[in-house]
């Protein structure tokens, strides 16, 4: 008689939703994954990854609530202040620098791993705060691709409606919000330079010669491997000297292996080489 493996029904699950939403789960941690799909067997009544499969085969929806719950979206605007002071007194500046000194008005970021938006809003918002030092004669373009896994935490991103905001010091809320009974509604010349897409981080995009790359406190979901391929999808998508924000607990070990060199070590700040 042939036993069959502990985690053989888990590698015919994962088989399963690779090929039908070409979703791949062995870019995450096992441990990570195991619980991950663990909350939706409980929340399905399944006792195992076989009768989970069978679910999903019969239950289609099922696959995206597995994949939202998967991509865990804790945000809020600025997160972590000093990261994004240090964007808007350094980083940005040092940008548009770079761009005036060449004659090039056109500014391009990404941030991987959106979530429910505001983080690509911020980051909009800072660069709004920048282009408005500029000359009037200089015709600035801002692009900002935000991109995540969750369909639900993007369609909310797009309608852009918050029930709390958190601002920078010396940045006038009424400037980039209106408010409005149920909350706060970001105002249209914030929204208008970032584009929502729904994107698998581990496959190239079609971005290059980007000035920044935000993706923080998404890399630790991933195995060591992955995370190694996607920083040189990053690598790839940055121009010479572009930026890479990680997250707090997140640190490019092996720096210059990897293409990047630390450029402010606290707040996880790289640039590429």
């Amino acid at each position: 008689m042939v036993r069959e493996r502990p985690d053989q029904g888990l590698e015919l699950l994962m088989r399963h939703l690779n090929m039908q939403i070409g979703l791949d789960l062995k870019q995450y941690k096992p441990n990570y994954l195991k619980r991950r799909i663990g909350v939706r067997m409980r929340a399905t009544g399944c006792s195992d990854y076989l009768e989970y499969r069978q679910f999903l085969r019969q239950n289609p929806d099922e696959a995206g609530k597995l994949v939202n719950d998967l991509t865990i979206n804790v945000t809020e605007f600025f997160r972590d202040q000093d990261v994004y002071e240090a964007l808007r007194s350094h980083i940005i500046p040092e940008i548009v620098k770079h761009k005036r000194e060449r004659s090039l008005y056109s500014l391009r970021a990404w941030s991987a791993g959106c979530a429910t938006g505001e983080e690509p809003y911020s980051l909009s918002i800072l660069f709004l705060e920048e282009i408005r030092k500029m000359r009037k004669d200089e015709p600035w373009t801002l692009r900002i691709t935000a991109t995540d896994l969750d369909d639900q935490a993007v369609m909310k991103a797009k309608i852009g409606l918050y029930e709390e905001i958190k601002q920078l010091p010396g940045i006038r809320m009424e400037d980039y919000f209106m408010p409005l009974e149920k909350g706060f509604l970001v105002r249209e010349e914030v929204k208008r330079p970032v584009r929502f897409l729904l994107m698998d981080l581990v496959k190239t995009p079609p971005l290059r010669q980007l000035d920044l790359i935000l993706c923080r406190n998404v890399l630790i979901y991933f195995e060591r491997d992955k995370q190694a391929a996607i920083l040189e999808i990053f690598r790839k998508c940055l121009r010479p000297e572009g930026f890479l924000v990680l997250g707090k607990s997140e640190a490019i070990i092996k720096s210059e292996d990897s293409g990047f060199l630390p450029y402010r070590r606290k707040e996880r700040i790289y640039r590429r080489q």
